[in-house]
């Protein structure tokens, strides 16, 4: 199998193992002689497109190319995640490039490693726009860093086309940001509570334990916006007891006295309101603790479809997360995409962070092929109301430019994730009580 290589932000280079597709995307870059670029070097490289060449030819584009850019926090605390969405981005530059590009031109990707912090990611999408003039922009991962950078796309009036993060405020308030996410924080725990609206009275569980990370995200998914949504909410309509509510500070790394308190507590239904590795460590921990709820859900960051989350071995079963959507469910390009991150990747599952961000990729591309455009105020405008085909279903979009809710709960059984609500989108039975 052919590979191509990209060089990284720290010297080393990232080898991606070349599909048939890409190979003769390359094939067509000796007839064609035109390529895409990808790059990911730091805020301290003065040249904004080093690294070798990705092998994504442009059959039958031709002009100057469409720079595509963002960041992404390769390194850092944010890598895991991040390394999803790469592997994403570089799949549609080669699917784009090989079918003509945009517009008839060939798109050439610039994506910078903001090591996973707002600074250097203020830094660098001041050089993406005012340097390197990219013609649209992606979000960054987390809403931690993309809040830092959505005020310079806001003066630049430049659309930021998101698949990295979820804030309704920022949604809500922008008129520069749309969204691939068919949720926002407030919607995230809700899944969890239709399913268990929809068991028998007498079984369902009635108290809850929340444990939320002092994050932006996390904190809104446990408050809702504006009064609406959130974890606590759902569970006082219901008439639940929130038994446990405490919050942790992100550097935290031993949550056995947490664990314990949950235990003490008699918690039955339990949300940990993390990003991805405190919610590996507070799975463990529960493991350790012997804290077996009737309900777990990681209901923040999407982690049960992360590539990582099944090294966890017994800690992992049981335990609940949200996704956007799942091979299952049938949507056009999604299984080629799950078997691309599989084969090229090494992915063994489809992280929501790739689905996402596919997504967020191909609502632009339809918006700048329906206009014929790259005029931000046009893209902007055009979406509004429009239904776009995407590997997360058709999404339609309200005024704020928000899509339709739509959510997926999975859940880990024993070595694999299962769909489990809505009922019309499961593949398997919810295991209630969690082994």
């Amino acid at each position: 199998m052919a590979t191509s290589t990209t060089k990284l932000s720290n010297g080393s280079t990232r080898r991606m193992r070349r599909t048939p597709f890409a190979i003769a995307a390359a094939m067509c870059l000796a007839l064609a002689a035109c390529t895409g670029t990808t790059s990911s070097p730091t805020a301290e490289e003065s040249a904004p497109q080093s690294g070798a060449p990705a092998s994504t030819a442009s059959a039958g584009a031709s002009g100057e190319p469409i720079k595509v850019g963002g960041t992404l926090g390769l390194t850092g605390i944010f890598s895991g995640p991040s390394a999803g969405y790469l592997a994403t981005y570089e799949y549609w530059v080669e699917q784009t490039n090989a079918s003509g590009g945009l517009l008839g031109r060939p798109v050439e990707l610039i994506i910078y490693d903001d090591e996973s912090t707002a600074a250097t990611a203020q830094t660098l999408y001041q050089r993406l726009i005012n340097e390197d003039e990219v013609d649209l922009l992606l979000a960054p991962y987390t809403t931690a860093v993309s809040s830092a950078i959505v005020p310079i796309a806001e003066q630049n009036e430049m659309v930021v086309w998101n698949g990295g993060f979820i804030n309704e405020r920022i949604f809500r308030t922008s008129e520069w940001v749309v969204t691939s996410y068919t949720r926002v924080e407030g919607d995230t725990t809700l899944p969890v509570y239709q399913l268990i609206d929809g068991m028998a009275e007498s079984e369902q569980p009635t108290r809850v334990g929340i444990v939320t990370e002092q994050n932006p995200f996390s904190l809104a998914v446990r408050d809702g916006y504006e009064g609406g949504g959130g974890a606590r909410a759902y569970a006082e309509e219901r008439g639940m007891e929130i038994v446990l509510d405490e919050e942790y500070a992100a550097t935290t790394t031993d949550f056995s006295s947490l664990v314990q308190r949950a235990v003490d507590a008699e918690v039955d239904v339990f949300f940990a309101l993390s990003l991805p590795n405190p919610a590996s460590l507070i799975a463990q921990a529960a493991a350790d603790g012997g804290f077996r709820p009737e309900i777990y859900c990681a209901c923040a960051s999407e982690v049960t479809s992360l590539p990582n989350w099944g090294d966890l071995g017994p800690a992992a079963n049981g335990i609940m997360s949200v996704t956007a959507a799942w091979p299952t469910d049938g949507y056009e390009g999604l299984d080629e995409l799950a078997a691309y991150l599989e084969e090229a990747e090494g992915y063994g599952s489809l992280p929501n962070y790739a689905v996402v961000g596919m997504a967020a990729l191909q609502v632009m591309q339809q918006a700048v092929e329906a206009t014929g455009s790259l005029d931000q105020a046009a893209l902007r405008d055009y979406v509004v109301g429009q239904t776009f085909d995407t590997v997360e279903g058709p999404i339609t979009f309200t005024d704020d430019r928000i899509p339709e809710f739509s959510v997926l709960l999975l859940q880990w059984q024993e070595d694999e994730n299962v769909a489990i609500w809505p009922e019309e989108r499961a593949t398997g039975e919810p295991v209630i009580p969690m082994p």
